[in-house]
């Protein structure tokens, strides 16, 4: 939605972003975690059990939440690097083309013979709803090993380093992490499903792990399934508020959709208005806005604005249908000025491949 009259959205946003490559192998902001193919449907509602309908296109682009917070930070002009491993089948290719198109670096990626990459199948409907499930496949033999034998050379010397909470085992992560801290990066860490599930449930690690991976957090973002969950709590504000107090990080953020953020730092709190128009599909407005706080904080934006220009960053990537519609400075600066973002005109979404 756009501001209330009168609502001044702080201005205090650098003209140009800081991020440079002094070397080939150095990156400001370096991700392991979810990248995949997304597979978004155009349905005309969800539907319940036994129900059929037919979808009314088929849009293929890259996804994951540490994937596109790297690409929205590309859009952004900050250098950045994905770690981790694809298959060597067709998916994989389509990812490391679109990830060496947005000029993101690819070195550390690893192709499995006979292995397949991960995807995703999304549903969405015209209003914005949507159902998702995620293929981890090869991603699910990410190893600390791995980390530690491959990786540790590229966040050594980054300066801020994403993860998330959803597809490569916890133990992987929480390794990824400790070189992150060991190397001084802030670490940014995406919990963008229910944890709980992920643990008692996929499999993906053991309470221990995941109890360690966000205290050593220093940038907790939780989307508000996550955050009512491990919190406890009724409201954003209230879990954003406990989850602060329990893990202690640098920032706590709380994102609820059509109903904006909540965003805990320095002892306040502020609630984030959604921004822009009317929101056409939130399927990777996770991982801008995860991207957009990042390159807000490496150029100096600090609190309630940085929480703006994230947000305004996932109102840019709900204005369309698919993953990849992240925005520029002077597209996510033109969200900040008040202005809705103009309407896409009518694709072909089955033409994708």
């Amino acid at each position: 939605m756009s501001p209330e009259p009168g609502f001044n959205i702080p201005n205090d946003f650098p003209e140009t972003a800081g991020g440079t490559i002094p070397c080939p192998d150095t990156v400001d902001v370096v991700g392991i975690g979810s990248c995949m193919m997304n597979y978004v449907a155009l349905v005309p509602e969800l539907g319940h059990s036994q129900c059929i309908r037919h979808s009314q296109g088929l849009e293929a682009t890259p996804g994951g939440a540490t994937a596109l917070s790297l690409i929205q930070l590309a859009r952004l002009s900050i250098s950045t690097a994905w770690l981790g491993i694809l298959g060597d089948d067709d998916d994989g290719s389509r990812i490391l083309r679109h990830l060496e198109d947005e000029n993101i670096m690819t070195r550390g990626i690893e192709r499995r013979d006979g292995m397949r990459s991960p995807f995703s199948w999304v549903t969405v409907t015209p209003n914005g709803d949507r159902n998702t499930l995620i293929f981890p496949n090869v991603l699910s033999d990410l190893t600390a090993e791995n980390v530690s034998a491959n990786m540790v050379g590229y966040i050594d010397n980054c300066l801020h380093f994403h993860t998330d909470i959803g597809t490569i085992p916890l133990r992987t992560t929480l390794q990824a992490i400790e070189v992150a801290h060991a190397a001084d990066c802030m670490v940014f860490t995406d919990v963008d499903t229910d944890p709980i599930y992920l643990v008692e449930e996929a499999g993906l690690g053991r309470p221990k792990e995941l109890e360690a991976i966000l205290q050593k957090t220093d940038i907790l973002k939780l989307c508000l399934a996550a955050a009512l969950r491990l919190s406890g709590e009724e409201t954003p504000e209230m879990a954003c508020e406990q989850l602060h107090r329990t893990y202690q990080p640098r920032y706590t953020i709380v994102t609820a959709g059509r109903e904006g953020s909540c965003l805990t730092y320095d002892g306040e709190v502020w609630n984030i208005p959604a921004l822009g128009g009317p929101a056409v599909d939130s399927t990777g407005a996770g991982g801008a806005y995860y991207g957009g706080l990042s390159y807000a904080l490496l150029t100096g934006i600090k609190g309630e604005s940085a929480g703006y220009f994230a947000s305004a960053c996932a109102a840019f990537a709900c204005s369309r249908v698919g993953s990849l519609h992240l925005g520029t400075r002077e597209e996510i600066d033109t969200i900040l000025s008040g202005e809705e973002v103009e309407e896409a005109a009518e694709t072909d979404l089955t033409d994708v491949f």
